[in-house]
Formats: C-alpha cells, sequence, structure tokens
C-alpha cells in the first residue's frame, strides 16, 4: 500500500483538478500526475478519464475512493495516537482572521496554546479581506459572516451579535429611533463608498435605507465617529463594547436587533492536517464560543 499515492487520488477528487490537487497538497502537477500513473498500473486500473481540459473519475474511482477514504483517516487516527505518547506538538501554524476580531480575541487565545504547546510557533495574519488560503500559505482562519460555496472544509463555532448604537449627547439632540424607520430621519454611519446604504434588522425590523454624513471604510474610525456624536452606528458588539463599558455609546433598536452572523474557522481541503492544526481549531473552537454557541462575543 503507498499511502502518499492514495492521497493525491483524494486530494484530485476533492480539489476537482490535478492543478487544484497539487497547490493543496505541496506538490508539483508532474509528480501528481506521475502518482496516479503508477497507482492504476498497481491496480491494473483505469482511474481517470483525461481530456485536453479536465479529468473525470471512473465509476471504479469512485467506488475505491470510497472504500480507502475511512481507512487513510483510521491510519492518520492510529499514528497521531501514537505520537500523542511520544512526542509534544511542534512546528509553525500560521492563521488568519479578521484585524479587530483577530487583535482582540484570536490574539489572546493563541497566546495561550503557545504557554501550553511550548513548541510550537504562530503567525497571525490579519486582513479584513478574505485571502486565499493556499497562495497566503495559512493554515487556519477565522471567517466572520456567511460562507460563500468553496473547496474549503469549515466549522462553525458560534454567533456573532450586532447592534444598532449613538453617543448619549447625540439621542439628546435627535431623540431615539422607535423603529428602524425612524432611521430615515437620522444621520447613520456609512461602511461603504456609497452615499446610502441598506441596514437589515430582524423580521420586525425589515431593510432599511440609511444615509449620513460621515462615512468610511475602516470599522474603527466608523465606531469613533459614532462615539463623537457623528451618527448612529452599527457594528459587531464586539467592536463597541469598550465604548458601552464607559458610557460613551448605548445601544438603541434592542428589540429589531440584526440578525447575528456566524463565526467559522476553515482550513484547506485535500490535504492531511498536522496534529498541531487540528489541536489549535478544537482550542479555537471551545473558546471563542460563549454560553451554548449562541451569542458569540
Amino acid at each position: 500500500m503507498n499511502k502518499d499515492e492514495y492521497e493525491v487520488l483524494l486530494a484530485i477528487l476533492d480539489e476537482g483538478s490535478l492543478t487544484a490537487a497539487a497547490r493543496s497538497l505541496g506538490r508539483t502537477l508532474q509528480s501528481v500526475s506521475r502518482a496516479i500513473a503508477a497507482l492504476e498500473r498497481e491496480l491494473n486500473a483505469t482511474l481517470f478519464h483525461r481530456t485536453t481540459r479536465r479529468v473525470e473519475p471512473t465509476a471504479a474511482c469512485l467506488k475505491f475512493a470510497a472504500r480507502i477514504r475511512p481507512a487513510l483517516g483510521e491510519i492518520d487516527a492510529a499514528r497521531d495516537e501514537l505520537v500523542d505518547h511520544v512526542t509534544q506538538l511542534r512546528g509553525s501554524i500560521r492563521v488568519g482572521a479578521p484585524t479587530a476580531f483577530g487583535a482582540d480575541f484570536v490574539s489572546p487565545i493563541l497566546a495561550k496554546f503557545l504557554a501550553i504547546h511550548e513548541s510550537v510557533r504562530a503567525e497571525l495574519v490579519l486582513a479584513d479581506q478574505h485571502l486565499d488560503l493556499a497562495k497566503a500559505n495559512i493554515d487556519l482562519a477565522v471567517r466572520l459572516g456567511r460562507l460563500p460555496d468553496s473547496n474549503l472544509r469549515a466549522k462553525q463555532v458560534g454567533m456573532l451579535r450586532r447592534v444598532v448604537f449613538g453617543a448619549p449627547g447625540y439621542f439628546a439632540a435627535r431623540g431615539y429611533p422607535a423603529h428602524p424607520s425612524d432611521l430615515a430621519a437620522h444621520d447613520c454611519i456609512l461602511r461603504q463608498h456609497a452615499e446610502r446604504e441598506t441596514w437589515t434588522f430582524n423580521r420586525a425590523g425589515g431593510v432599511v435605507g440609511v444615509t449620513g454624513r460621515f462615512r468610511s471604510t475602516n470599522a474603527l474610525a466608523c465606531n469613533a465617529a459614532a462615539a463623537a456624536g457623528a451618527g448612529i452606528g452599527r457594528a459587531p458588539i464586539f467592536q463597541v463594547q469598550k465604548l458601552l463599558d464607559a458610557g460613551q455609546v448605548v445601544t438603541v433598536l434592542d428589540s429589531f436587533e440584526p440578525e447575528p452572523v456566524p463565526v467559522h474557522l476553515v482550513w484547506t481541503a485535500g490535504r492531511p492536517v498536522p496534529r498541531r492544526i487540528r489541536t489549535l481549531i478544537d482550542f479555537l473552537a471551545v473558546r471563542l464560543v460563549a454560553g451554548k454557541g449562541e451569542d458569540v462575543i
């Protein structure tokens, strides 16, 4: 049994092409092609129909893959159980996360992980755009919001509350909105380039259009402007919790609170996941969830 060749086969099925499989495994296209050719010779079977544009798995290939996948997983699990008894976690982990969320929550958890596993090194890459994990060489990433269809594996670890808020002085001068539709008479802080955007609330609040005189694509700038009285803001509660605790802002329209957004951990499918990464996934999942997996932060 050549486990390496079997993993190449599964990677091609998971990724959809030889090129994508090579990228996910960190190998050259030639080595992936050679591995499949060797496997076909060993099994005396055709595993893929090849054209100039794509490869299609044969029925025999799909049946064979379904049988070996759990077996390979058992081999990995058995190996890791043995390693657990004789070695510590070691190696590097590169983690991606949104800027504010990563700095406030992921960074302290990583620090605790490193304190426990002294032979592990970690790098936290902060970016508000979704980075390509393979191209950025990221082992594991935290994603906020609904996930688009992709070839990534994902684990949902909770839900993230969003609130509508403003400075007490602003509301003293302009009044408190009683319903999301009242926002039409208020200045709202915009997080887009456009001079108008839509805010979605729960079913009772619906979708409303808002405008305002201050806008920025930077979340911290928007929250600071709201705290300074420039208008009503909307943000994940973790971004404004310190402002709330200090009394610089208060929440409004609480009974119409926008639907929470999910928090996921994502990593690349189709390649073996080192034990240090699997351990960190479990470590992060437990510590990012509060309560029973409902409201996160």
